[in-house]
């Protein structure tokens, strides 16, 4: 276990590499979530790539639903990307927070993925998505041939936010575990 006093060289590199592990982390642990909602899209009917689009769609992408859904899915792994690189950062930084334990990587892991639903997608939801119904209701039914009504819509988006934070406390778990594993080999690697 690496030992931080000061602003030492080794304390800079420790964070450093802490920080280069969580983006590792965060973005595989956002690519496995973004399976986890095409199968859930896939399960509930829709089509796969419809929480990107309406994403894509809420911060203006109305004219081509395949943009929509790209920049929705980039902006997704960028920012799981950068959120998993801060928290990495910030817990090591920590003195009660041992990264180099599964158990506890895994258990810091998951409180980051609530926070991330509280701090993120919970205002994101409520003063990007609700605001932009009306438009992704009509871009969806042009896109899909088949009407839908924004008070479906609507339902579906507090059921979404609500069942959300299973996704996030998923997306923690593997986001701690894997950060933790990969710090281990770090040191691992550094005492042989």
């Amino acid at each position: 276990m690496y030992v931080l006093y000061g602003n030492t060289p080794i304390k800079r590199m420790v964070i450093y590499k802490a920080t280069q592990y969580g983006a590792i982390a965060g973005i595989i642990a956002t690519w496995s979530i973004s399976t986890a909602i095409a199968a859930s899209e896939y399960e509930i009917g829709l089509p796969i790539s419809t929480f990107y689009s309406i994403i894509g769609i809420a911060l203006g992408f109305n004219d081509n639903i395949v943009a929509a859904a790209y920049a929705g899915f980039g902006l997704h792994l960028l920012t799981g990307t950068i959120l998993g690189a801060i928290v990495a950062a910030m817990t090591i930084r920590w003195k009660r927070a041992n990264m180099l334990n599964p158990y506890k990587g895994t258990l810091i892991g998951i409180a980051a993925g609530i926070v991330v639903w509280l701090v993120f997608f919970l205002p994101i939801t409520a003063l990007l998505v609700q605001p932009s119904i009306p438009r992704i209701v009509t871009l969806l039914a042009v896109s899909t041939n088949h009407p839908i009504l924004s008070d479906n819509i609507n339902e579906s988006f507090r059921g979404i936010a609500i069942s959300a934070i299973v996704f996030h406390i998923i997306w923690g778990a593997i986001f701690g575990f894997i950060a933790s594993s990969l710090l281990r080999a770090k040191a691992f690697k550094n005492q042989i």
